[in-house]
């Protein structure tokens, strides 16, 4: 079946697969306050929506729910696959993990930890909360969340390669084994260029997930866009739309909700958010003018401007909403072609808007929970 929109070939071991040039996350439908949990019904259209768009490559996380149910977004995949077992094959999944689950359920906080126990004990509770052995979906992709700074990225890819369905040498042996099964392709997220190539000479990357919009751009400036054009691993882009600020929806600060993880985040504080607001207000003023031979939205926008970062085509967005309209608008951003004029337009606004504040908050930052 041919896509909508443009694909793109994943990395490593995962070469032979090719994924929508727009992905889907689907974090935000679930790690939530409990009552802005998006009904079933609701998600499932805008599932099937995605799917049917061409964003095939579906982004989610052990830990994406409450204290109360951090595996709430995997049970809802999973559901989601009971009612609609035609899509299972056409979806290609990948889910972040390497999380102390127990802990987070008891005291709210998440450690990253590359132990081949943990790492093993998280992807059997993943596949169980799949029911990937009774015929529920497999793991395509894992990936650790962060990295563990307290074990070498060499030694966490081996042991993500041990339970992984790939073929490899043993580091102290040199023999050949094949390891576990549990999950296919290994990826990675919130890492800079050198830990990317000190981990591409260990394991076959299949992509790497990074934050990555007009707000966010230290993926250019840090160098892990040109180390993944060297090395053949397509880019996630998580929160391509500045988590919602480019959406052309979100005017005040007031129209997130209560509970709503942004609150906590400094971009969105009293202090920063109006002064950041200015920066897509500026883009959407001059959105009728740019695309001049194409009518986009803001959100269209952002997002073809973000996959012509990478000449090779190699930066894939994977915005969430669970609305199916929103989903389709955002897919058909693959099939709009800016043209240089335009881009040099949009990095000149850039260039004079600062960003205030930075990604998340003092806490996060304290613990380490982000590269």
């Amino acid at each position: 079946m041919s896509s909508p929109i443009p694909q793109v070939s994943l990395g490593g071991s995962a070469s032979h697969i090719k994924i929508g040039q727009v992905g889907f996350g689907l974090m935000g439908m679930t790690w939530c306050d409990p009552s802005n949990t998006t009904p079933d019904e609701v998600a499932f259209e805008t599932m099937k929506a995605s799917v049917d768009s061409g964003s095939n490559f579906w982004n989610t996380g052990a830990f994406y729910g409450p204290q109360s149910d951090p595996l709430a977004n995997l049970k809802l995949i999973k559901r989601f696959f009971d009612a609609n077992p035609s899509y299972k094959e056409k979806v290609v999944l990948s889910v972040k993990g390497g999380m102390d689950l127990e802990n987070y359920a008891k005291v709210g906080a998440l450690a990253p930890s590359a132990k081949i126990e943990v790492l093993e004990k998280d992807l059997n509770i993943i596949r169980q909360t799949l029911g990937t052995e009774s015929g529920g979906k497999e793991i395509d992709l894992y990936e650790m969340a962060r990295v563990d700074r307290t074990i070498p990225i060499e030694e966490a890819m081996f042991n993500l390669l041990s339970l992984s369905s790939q073929t490899y040498k043993d580091p102290k042996t040199g023999e050949e084994k094949k390891g576990k099964g549990l999950f296919h392709h290994i990826s990675l997220s919130e890492v800079g260029a050198q830990t990317i190539r000190k981990a591409a000479k260990v394991a076959p990357i299949a992509f790497v997930e990074i934050e990555y919009s007009p707000l966010e751009r230290s993926a250019e400036e840090l160098g892990v866009v040109k180390a993944c054009e060297e090395l053949g691993i397509v880019i996630a882009a998580y929160s391509p739309l500045g988590k919602g600020m480019f959406s052309g929806t979100l005017k005040s600060r007031s129209e997130i909700p209560q509970g709503d993880l942004r609150l906590r985040w400094d971009r969105f504080s009293e202090e920063n958010f109006e002064k950041n607001l200015s920066l897509p207000q500026a883009l959407e003023q001059v959105c009728s003018k740019l695309a001049s031979d194409q009518t986009v939205t803001p959100s269209q926008l952002t997002l073809a401007w973000l996959i012509q970062r990478s000449e090779k085509r190699i930066i894939v967005p994977i915005p969430g909403t669970s609305k199916p309209d929103r989903v389709r608008e955002n897919a058909s951003s693959a099939n709009v072609t800016l043209k240089e004029s335009e881009i040099q337009e949009i990095d000149r606004i850039l260039q004079n808007h600062k960003v205030h504040g930075d990604r998340y908050n003092q806490v996060i930052r304290q613990h380490g929970l982000w590269a």
